[in-house]
């Protein structure tokens, strides 16, 4: 289950990636708002059809991959 102050990273299509926070969990942790490494906040929402979570109105490209704490 996510929780605020996790690390996570964001997968870039084509293979780049980018570290990021989860600042908040909604929806029961089918919605995240997570902070990316250069500052800018984003949402990305859980897709129930691949259980990845992809940014919110996008449903490709990107995606959000949760890493354990350290």
């Amino acid at each position: 289950m996510p929780r605020a102050g996790s690390p996570a990273r964001i997968l870039h299509f084509g293979g780049g990636h980018e570290r990021a926070t989860v600042l908040a969990v909604h929806e029961g942790g089918r919605r995240l708002e997570v902070r990316e490494e250069s500052g800018a906040t984003r949402e990305f929402v859980l897709n129930p059809a691949t259980a990845r979570f992809l940014p919110a109105g996008s449903a490709q490209g990107e995606r959000l991959e949760l890493l354990a704490d350290p």
